[in-house]
């Protein structure tokens, strides 16, 4: 591809960068748990489901809890991460390609 190309497809892929304010780092992990109570359904039958977040920090891996309605908004922004992530990678191999054309 020539550098007008490369710089057309580098403009087209930066447009579709979603908002940075609304990412984060980590994945979506669904918990089955008990709670403790004695004459609780979950003691015999169906755990408690917990959504929880998982995220890598300084070395050690943290969960962290969300509350119940947050799962979707959650979700999105773990999908924004990783949008981000991808179209910085394309960006990065379109930029190389222009740098070494030369």
């Amino acid at each position: 591809m020539n550098e007008k190309g490369l710089l057309k497809r580098r403009r087209r892929i930066t447009k579709q960068i979603p908002k940075v304010e609304e990412c984060i780092r980590g994945s979506l992990v669904v918990m089955n748990r008990s709670c403790g109570k004695l004459n609780c359904r979950c003691q015999k039958g169906p755990k408690h489901k917990s959504i929880y977040l998982s995220q890598s920090y300084k070395g050690k891996t943290r969960m962290i809890y969300l509350p119940r309605g947050s799962e979707g908004k959650a979700h999105q922004y773990v999908k924004n991460y990783r949008k981000i992530r991808s179209i910085l990678n394309s960006v990065s191999d379109i930029n190389i390609k222009l740098l070494t054309k030369r």
